[in-house]
């Protein structure tokens, strides 16, 4: 999609993915935001809207996991009535320490919530933000396209743009830069802005199945000695029982692993997890990937902000990534609309650092909670030093048996805490 570009934005998002579109759906939903002007730059062609719909599911159709605070963002968005469509709602969350005493289980009824979350298709997910973007005047998409460079300027910043195959650069220029390329950004490389990194010497593999029996909505996250092994519940595809398995391996016997034809990695994935959903009948595409802790020095600059995986990829475990990086944006929204309305003239600067860094500072506690966590969980349940193992006993009897702490655990679970 070649958008017929202006001189100038107010805001412009370089990618075009879940959070970046997300954000442009966000600015569009809010009543003050919604008078500003977005591009979003893309080098993956954007999905017509008479395409983008799929008629069915697939059986490897890609998920991510929402809490139901995520759920009530998307509706604030106004994007919940679409991508509900492709939602698998959570009833239980049933965690566990594979081969050793202890668990603990959430069930929606003990907090009086429809679901505990959801499990969405990726499918559905873009094509409801594909319709959405679609509908808005303000908001342009530019895809394919790439971003040759961004300067700093008095006003904001000045981008370079190539569109497609096209040798002619197109330059624009904005009052807010947000990044939300992905784990990786070759722009955030040109500015300079560095990422701490710590490998977790684990891949996952991930890849649809289908299971015996229904899974009754339940969400498993079962520890074992390789790290996390999650089995999310799928809407099933042509009567099938379904769920997306998330598991985490060595780096060492992840490649052997994802190589085992379909019956000898079924079996693997068997033993593992036993026989809670019944039978695993088949496996679908398989992917693998590695496991990093990476987390931007940088999320801010004076007219640039970093949002999604570029700022903060977190470990799988717990399936908090998109969740958080959906506070984020509801949170810049929140901050560019206080400014938007504001009346002082000097406060009108959306792009302004006074800004950028309320919008840090605020979410600075939320943010710095899920990477410690994720990353705590990680270790503490990759691990068999004796120590470790006691102190997850210890840590899943203490949830189930103490009203608070459980009550505690499943608020976060939710994203309401």
């Amino acid at each position: 999609m070649r958008a017929e570009l202006q001189q100038n934005y107010d805001v412009l998002i370089v990618g075009g993915g879940m959070v970046g579109a997300t954000l442009g759906c966000a600015l569009a939903a809010n009543p003050a935001t919604a008078q500003l002007s977005v591009l979003i730059v893309d080098t993956q062609p954007s999905p017509s809207v008479d395409t983008a719909a799929p008629t069915h599911l697939s059986f490897d159709s890609r998920s991510t996991a929402l809490s139901a605070a995520s759920r009530n963002l998307l509706e604030a968005f106004d994007l919940w009535g679409a991508v509900q469509e492709g939602a698998s709602p959570i009833q239980r969350i049933h965690v566990s320490d594979q081969g050793r005493f202890g668990r603990t289980t959430l069930d929606r009824e003990e907090f009086s919530e429809s679901a505990l979350g959801y499990v969405v298709e990726n499918a559905v997910f873009g094509s409801a933000l594909a319709t959405r973007l679609d509908s808005l005047a303000q908001c342009s998409v530019c895809a394919p396209a790439t971003v040759q460079s961004a300067v700093p300027i008095e006003s904001g910043m000045r981008v370079e743009l190539q569109q497609d195959s096209s040798e002619q650069l197109s330059i624009v220029e904005t009052k807010l830069l947000v990044i939300a390329e992905g784990g990786r950004s070759s722009l955030c490389e040109q500015l300079g802005i560095a990422r701490t990194s710590h490998d977790y010497g684990q891949h996952a593999l991930i890849a649809n199945v289908a299971l015996s029996r229904p899974h009754e909505g339940v969400a498993y996250e079962r520890f074992t000695n390789t790290g996390p092994l999650a089995l999310l519940p799928l809407l099933p595809v042509e009567g099938e029982s379904r769920a997306s398995l998330v598991w985490t391996l060595a780096a060492e016997e992840a490649q052997a692993i994802s190589e085992l034809k379909d019956e000898q990695l079924l079996a693997r994935l068997q033993e593992k997890f036993g026989w809670r959903l019944g039978r695993f009948v088949r496996i679908g595409a398989r992917a693998i990937y590695p496991l990093r802790l990476q987390l931007a020095q940088e999320q801010i600059r004076p007219h640039t902000v970093l949002l999604g995986n570029v700022a903060h990829t977190l470990h799988p475990v717990a399936g908090q990534g998109m969740n958080l990086s959906l506070r984020d944006i509801d949170a810049l929204v929140k901050e560019l609309a206080a400014a938007v309305n504001s009346e002082s003239v000097a406060s009108h600067d959306i792009g302004s650092m006074a800004l950028l860094q309320r919008y840090v500072d605020q979410r600075q506690g939320d943010q710095g909670l899920m990477v410690a966590a994720t990353d705590g969980l990680t270790k503490l349940f990759s691990s068999d030093a004796q120590a470790k193992v006691w102190l997850r006993k210890a840590g899943l009897l203490s949830i189930e048996l103490l009203p608070t702490l459980k009550t505690r655990f499943g608020t976060r679970a939710m994203g309401f805490d």
